[in-house]
């Protein structure tokens, strides 16, 4: 049985988003465990990112674009994926990551500063 193109990239991405949040806890749990340190700042300076991704994507006018711009990216490949399937993944990537936040006791880095 062959595997179609688009088959085999949606199996791509699912891979490549779940290695992105396995990541992206091995962070945070290191980060919830280490002492001040170097490498501690450096995963700081990770999770700062992602905690403004979160903010971004939790703010309707920047997810509505993100969706677009996903959508046009996909065009180009010819693939047709839903903007209500990409939100959906979007808004399971945020609360993933809250989740995350929340399980290793790490603070809102994005409101620090």
């Amino acid at each position: 049985m062959a595997i179609t193109n688009e088959y085999q990239i949606a199996l791509w991405a699912v891979g490549i988003i779940l290695a992105a949040n396995m990541l992206a806890m091995g962070l945070f749990v290191i980060y919830a465990k280490l002492p001040e340190s170097k490498t501690k700042e450096a995963i700081r300076n990770i999770i700062f990112e992602l905690d403004r991704f979160v903010d971004d994507m939790e703010n309707a006018d920047k997810r509505r674009v993100a969706i677009q711009q996903i959508n046009e990216v996909l065009g180009w490949r010819k693939l047709i994926i839903p903007s209500a399937l990409i939100g959906w993944i979007i808004d399971t990537e945020v609360a993933t990551i809250r989740k995350m936040q929340k399980a290793t006791n790490t603070p809102n880095l994005h409101g620090e500063e």
